[in-house]
């Protein structure tokens, strides 16, 4: 093990963790070992977020970090391997929000220093009892606020008395601020409502650019690890736009499907690049590996409370569902699998056909047409490819122009 260490973590930035090193069973150090492999990797691409694997004993005592991606050290300005200490150090407050509507306001359960330090343990019984963590961090870094989401799945592992907890930190400082900055302004121009509301609006559209902001890198990164482009994303989008008109969505529940589509394969940034960029047919236990980005999608996109997350999260799940029964991963039929996942299934199967692959090249647009048309009642929905013959012409011009 001390070898494979070595190899994983070079001697730049060596192991500091307690486990791969430590007196723990081979299956957990097999399953920590994969888990630090898969963040490196998912750092290496350039994705949006901050990996993070902490562990803590049941009975209490410090957190420890078997490891922290390298952004958080230049965030926090540590120099050094730990950061627990550091982490700890820099905390000025903990909270969970959600943004109501009526009236536009941001609701906190706010927890200071003090609060956090008197509490920190039964936080930790709360995160093992969820089996996770969905919460927001501010921290005073080089006389500056910085906030970071911190999203994570907690696993207790009895037979070695110790909680993992995988987690992702993204960086949400322009976010909280803007959140920050339309409570003050709203109770500062109470007496102007007209005037406080066309602000409010203003900065709502902007939070919510910059939060699709950080789904669409993150989106961009998945693809680009799966040999895709901005252009199939862009395709993508565009070919269920088309099908969700034809479907007769409106116009707000077609531009939801529009924004959510793209996030239909985020879960394969935790699929290793030597399965992603095979070259040639996939061994039957490599395929079996790909089917698991379904279930790490909509991990991923799981508890959001927008639309567009929750019509994502259903996406990354059912996408991969076929009207026979045959897909994967609930093994769905027909009107079992969601309109949106319907849609999304035959624009990715047809945009696939016509791009090149690290696995294939692209076919011309009638043969793949045609083979849309062969799996009618097998793989998709048959009204819904009607629909896509009906209206070749649109899907034409999206796949000229893009």
């Amino acid at each position: 093990m001390t070898e494979n260490i070595s190899s994983l973590f070079g001697e730049r930035d060596g192991y500091t963790g307690k486990i791969l090193s430590g007196r723990y069973s081979a299956s957990l150090k097999k399953k920590l070992f994969s888990s630090i492999a898969h963040f490196k990797a998912l750092e290496r691409i350039g994705a949006p977020v901050i990996p993070y694997i902490a562990a803590w004993r049941p009975d209490g005592g410090h957190i420890w970090y078997e490891y922290t991606g390298a952004r958080l050290h230049e965030l926090l300005g540590v120099h050094g391997p730990e950061v627990a200490g550091p982490l700890r150090d820099n905390i000025l407050s903990r909270c969970l929000y959600r943004i109501q509507k009526n009236p536009p306001a941001v609701d906190k359960i706010i927890r200071d220093k003090a609060q956090i330090d008197r509490l920190r343990d039964a936080m930790r019984r709360m995160a093992e009892r969820g089996g996770g963590v969905d919460a927001v961090y501010k921290f005073h870094v080089n006389g500056s606020p910085l906030w970071l989401k911190d999203l994570s799945k907690v696993e207790i592992h009895d037979r070695d008395l110790v909680v993992l907890s995988y987690g992702t930190l993204i960086d949400v400082t322009k976010e909280m601020q803007l959140e920050e900055a339309l409570v003050e302004v709203k109770c500062e121009l109470e007496s102007h409502k007209e005037n406080l509301e066309l602000l409010v609006g203003e900065r709502t559209r902007e939070l919510k650019k910059a939060q699709l902001d950080v789904l669409t890198r993150l989106t961009q990164a998945a693809a680009f690890r799966d040999g895709g482009t901005g252009a199939h994303i862009k395709r993508l989008s565009q070919y269920c736009a088309v099908l969700g008109n034809a479907c007769g969505l409106s116009k707000s529940a077609n531009t939801v499907l529009f924004h959510a589509v793209p996030m239909h394969d985020v879960g394969k940034l935790g699929i290793a690049d030597s399965i992603l960029q095979k070259e040639g047919s996939l061994s039957q236990d490599e395929f079996e590996v790909i089917k698991t980005h379904c279930k790490v999608g909509s991990d991923l996109l799981s508890e959001g409370s927008s639309s567009l997350l929750q019509v994502a999260q259903t996406i990354a799940l059912t996408h991969h569902e076929r009207w026979d029964g045959s897909g994967y991963p609930l093994g769905l039929a027909e009107r079992q699998i969601p309109l949106a996942s319907r849609i999304t299934s035959i624009c990715d199967v047809f945009d696939a056909l016509t791009s090149e692959r690290p696995y294939k090249k692209a076919w011309g647009f009638d043969e793949s047409v045609d083979e849309v048309c062969r799996m009618r009642k097998i793989y998709f929905d048959p009204k819904i490819v009607d629909l896509f013959l009906k209206n070749i012409q649109h899907i034409k011009k999206v796949y000229h122009v893009s």
